[in-house]
C-alpha cells in the first residue's frame, strides 16, 4: 500500500497539485493491514468515504482502478521516468530496511504488497505503451481565439500571474527598512552611490560592486540605498542573501526573484515576462541561469529601455553569505559576462566581503565599477561612528564625556558593528556599572583585523561564568547553528522536549541574554537570526572563539531522533480538517490559514528535515528503529500528506534517497 500511494501520488505533483487530497482518499479507501476501519482522530473531520461525499454509493464511488486511469491521462515520458525512480527508490529502501534489521517486516502484508505491485506493473506497462499527446495545435488555437477577444484587464492579469507563478520566488530576502544606516551617517557613499544611479552618460558603468570587511557596513547602504530607490519609484528588486539560509540555495532563485520584482513594479515588464513563459516552459525549470537571466531580465529590459524615464535599480546585498565558491559561480559569470549588455537604464549594486574568487571576477570589467568601504575616508567615518556612541550612550546623562566617546570612536577601527555591540556592552543593566564596562572595552588590547572577535570574547566572557553555564550556552547555540533553517524559540523549545534529558531544558535561559547577538530573542514565534553574520563565523571557528567555539558533537543525532518523535507524535490522518478530498490544494481557499493553524512550525521542520539530519549520524540502534517504524508505517502517508499541503511534497523524494544511502553505508547489526 504505501508503495504503491508513493509512486503514485508524487508523480501525480508534476502535474498537479492534490497530493494531499489524493492520500486521504486512497488511505480511506484502502485501509492498511490489519486496520480495517482506521478513522481520523479525535476531532478532525468524517473521515469517511460516505461522509465526504454521501451521494456517492456502491459501483458510484471511484475505485482505485479508475483513480489510476484518470493519473495514466495526465502523464507523460517525463513523468513516467520520474514514477520509475521514486519506485525503485521505495522498493529498494523498504527491501534494504529487511535484510538490514535481519527480519521478514512484511510477513503480516506479503500479500497486500504483491497486489499492489502487480497493479503497478501494469500501471508502468500502459504508460510505456500510451503515446504522447500532440497538444501544441490545439493550445495554438486556444490563444489565437483569446487574442481575438476584447479580454478585460483584470482576466488578463489575473492570466499573467497565474504564469508568473511558475518562477521560483525567494521570500523574506527584499528591503528591511530596519537595517538602513543611522540617521545622519554615511551621506558621503549614499550620494556618491545616488550620483552613480541618476548618472545619464550612456558609458556609466552598469554594475557597482561595494566591498569591505566585516562589520564595516556594507548591508546597511545597501538597504539604505534600496529604501531611497523605493521612495523615489525606481527601485526594480532588492535581494538579500544571508549565511542562515544557504540550505535552500537562494542562488537559484536569484534570477526568478528578481525577475517577478520587477515584473510587479511595471506591468508593461509583466506582460513581456508572461509572454517570454508561454512560450518556453522549460525556462522556469532550467538549471542555465545565464539563459534566464538574459531571457527573463536583460531582453524585457532592454525593449523597455527606450521608453524609461528613470534608471531601474536592483540591489544584490552580500553576494559572499550566498554558500562556496561553487554556488556563486554562475551569478559572478552572469555579472562578468552579461552585465555589459544591460541597457544603459539599469543600475545593479553588488555588496560583498573582498572574497578571492568574488574579487578576481569583478575587479578587471570595465563594466563593473569598484568601491571599498576599507578606503573611504578615514575622518568620515569616525565621525559618523562618533555620532551613532554619543546618540545611543546620551540616556546615560553626563556619565561619559565628549572625551570618552571620542575614544570608543578611535578604538572601533571604522568597524560599525564594534561600536554597536561596544554600546549594548557599557549601557546599564541587573549587575552592570557603565563605567567599568568602558573601561574594561578601552583598555582592551588588540589590532583591526580582530576588533570583532575580542568584542565578541568581552562580551561572552562576562554572560558564560562556569562550567555549566559554558554548557548550556554551547549546547544551545549548538541546535541553533546546526538547524537546518533559523526556528523560534517555541519551536526550538518543541524541538528540544525530544532531546537527551539532561538537555531538556527551555532555550530562554540562554537566549534572554543574546540580544546584542541575535535577534527573535523577545518574541517566541520569531526565529533566531545572528544580528551580524561575523558572530556565527567567531562561533564556529575554533581559533577565534575558544572556549565558545560550537563544535557538530552529536547535534545531528539529537536532531533527526527528535524530529522522527516529533512526526510520530504530531502526525495525522487529514491534518488540516479539510472537509473534502476531491479538490485541489489550490482551490482550498483558506489552506494556508489551515497549514499555520494545524501544522506547527516544529512540526514541518521535522517532516522536511529528519532525512537531512539523518544523513550526518552515526551508527545508533535506537535512530534506525525510529527510521523503521516511520518508514514502514502509516505515518509515511500522514507526511506526505503534511508536505503536500504545505508545498514542500518535492522534497519527499530526496529525503527517502537519503534515508536509504543512509541504510545502505550503516549496518546495525
Amino acid at each position: 500500500m504505501c508503495l504503491f500511494f508513493f509512486c503514485l501520488r508524487l508523480t501525480r505533483t508534476r502535474t498537479a497539485d492534490s497530493v494531499a487530497s489524493e492520500t486521504r482518499r486512497i488511505y480511506r479507501r484502502s485501509p492498511l493491514p490489519n486496520q480495517t476501519n482506521l478513522r481520523a482522530s479525535p476531532g478532525t473531520p468524517v473521515s469517511s468515504e460516505d461522509q465526504f461525499h454521501p451521494e456517492r454509493s456502491g459501483t458510484d464511488r471511484p475505485s482505485n482502478e479508475r483513480m489510476c486511469g484518470v493519473h495514466i491521462e495526465v502523464l507523460g515520458d517525463q513523468e513516467l521516468r520520474y514514477v520509475t525512480c521514486t519506485f525503485d527508490i521505495c522498493d529498494n529502501l523498504i527491501s534494504f530496511i529487511g535484510v538490514r534489521l535481519g527480519k521478514n517486516v512484511f510477513s503480516p502484508t506479503a500479500t497486500t504488497v504483491a497486489n499492489y505491485n502487480s497493479k503497478l506493473d501494469q500501471l508502468m506497462q500502459e504508460l510505456r505503451d500510451r503515446a504522447v499527446l500532440n497538444i501544441q495545435g490545439g493550445v495554438q488555437q486556444i490563444r489565437e481565439d483569446l487574442a481575438s477577444l476584447n479580454i478585460p484587464e483584470s482576466v488578463q492579469r489575473a492570466r499573467d500571474d497565474h504564469t508568473l507563478d511558475t518562477l521560483s520566488y525567494a521570500g523574506s530576502v527584499g528591503l528591511n527598512q530596519a537595517k538602513k544606516c543611522f540617521n545622519g551617517t554615511r551621506t558621503e557613499i549614499l550620494k556618491e552611490i545616488l550620483h552613480w544611479i541618476n548618472n545619464t552618460d550612456p558609458t556609466t558603468p552598469r554594475i557597482l560592486w561595494l566591498h569591505g570587511q566585516a562589520g564595516k557596513g556594507k548591508s546597511a547602504i545597501a538597504h539604505t540605498t534600496a529604501l531611497q530607490a523605493k521612495n523615489l519609484g525606481n527601485l526594480g528588486s532588492c535581494f538579500c542573501f544571508t549565511r542562515v539560509r544557504q540550505h535552500e540555495g537562494l542562488h537559484k532563485k536569484l534570477v526568478t526573484t528578481i525577475a517577478r520584482d520587477l515584473a510587479d513594479r511595471d506591468p508593461r515588464f509583466r506582460l513581456l515576462l508572461a509572454g517570454i513563459i508561454s512560450n518556453n516552459y522549460a525556462l522556469t525549470d532550467t538549471e542555465d541561469i545565464a539563459e534566464q537571466w538574459q531571457k527573463f531580465i536583460a531582453e524585457p529590459l532592454s525593449q523597455l529601455a527606450s521608453s524609461s524615464t528613470r534608471n531601474v535599480v536592483i540591489v544584490i546585498d552580500a553576494l559572499d553569505e550566498s554558500g562556496v565558491d561553487d554556488t556563486r559561480e554562475g551569478i559572478l559569470d552572469i555579472l562578468t559576462a552579461c552585465g555589459a549588455n544591460l541597457p544603459a537604464t539599469t543600475r545593479i549594486l553588488l555588496t560583498s566581503r573582498p572574497l578571492a574568487d568574488i574579487g578576481e571576477a569583478l575587479r578587471t570589467k570595465q563594466h563593473i565599477l569598484t568601491k571599498s568601504l576599507d578606503d573611504v575616508d578615514y575622518d568620515s567615518t569616525t565621525r559618523d561612528i562618533t555620532l551613532y556612541i554619543s546618540t545611543k550612550l546620551k540616556k546615560l546623562d553626563g556619565t561619559f564625556c565628549d572625551e570618552n566617546i571620542r575614544q570608543l570612536a578611535a578604538k572601533s577601527g571604522g568597524v560599525f558593528e564594534w561600536a554597536r555591540l561596544a554600546c549594548d556592552f557599557i549601557l546599564p543593566r541587573m549587575g552592570v556599572i557603565p563605567k567599568e564596562r568602558f573601561c574594561q572595552i578601552v583598555s582592551h588590547t588588540g589590532d583591526g583585523s580582530n576588533l570583532l572577535d575580542g568584542m565578541y570574547t568581552t562580551f561572552l566572557e562576562e554572560l558564560v561564568q562556569g562550567s555549566a553555564e559554558l554548557l548550556r550556552f554551547r549546547s544551545v547555540m549548538r541546535q541553533i547553528l546546526w538547524s537546518k533553517e533559523p526556528l523560534s524559540i517555541k519551536a526550538l523549545d518543541s524541538m528540544r522536549e525530544e532531546f537527551p534529558l539532561a538537555e531538556c531544558y527551555p532555550v530562554r535561559i540562554v537566549l534572554n541574554f543574546m540580544a546584542s547577538f541575535l535577534s527573535g530573542t523577545t518574541d517566541t514565534s520569531t526565529p533566531i537570526r545572528p544580528l551580524h553574520a561575523s558572530f556565527y563565523d567567531f562561533l564556529l571557528d575554533k581559533n577565534r572563539s575558544g572556549d565558545f567555539f560550537i563544535d557538530e558533537a552529536e547535534v545531528h543525532n539529537d536532531l533527526a531522533l527528535a524530529s522522527l518523535r516529533v512526526m510520530q507524535a504530531g502526525l495525522r490522518f487529514n491534518m488540516c480538517a479539510l472537509p473534502t478530498s476531491y479538490v485541489r490544494n489550490s482551490d482550498v481557499v483558506d489552506l494556508a490559514k489551515r497549514v499555520e493553524e494545524n501544522i506547527p512550525l516544529h512540526l514541518l521542520y521535522s517532516c522536511r528535515y529528519w532525512a537531512a539530519h539523518l544523513q550526518n549520524t552515526k551508527v545508533d540502534a535506537e535512530l534506525g528503529e525510529h527510521v523503521k517504524e516511520f518508514v514502514l508505517g502509516e505515518q509515511i502517508l500522514f507526511w506526505m500528506e503534511a508536505l503536500g499541503v504545505s508545498k514542500f511534497i518535492s522534497e519527499a523524494y530526496r529525503a527517502l534517497v537519503s534515508a536509504e544511502q543512509w541504510f545502505q553505508v550503516r549496518s546495525f547489526l
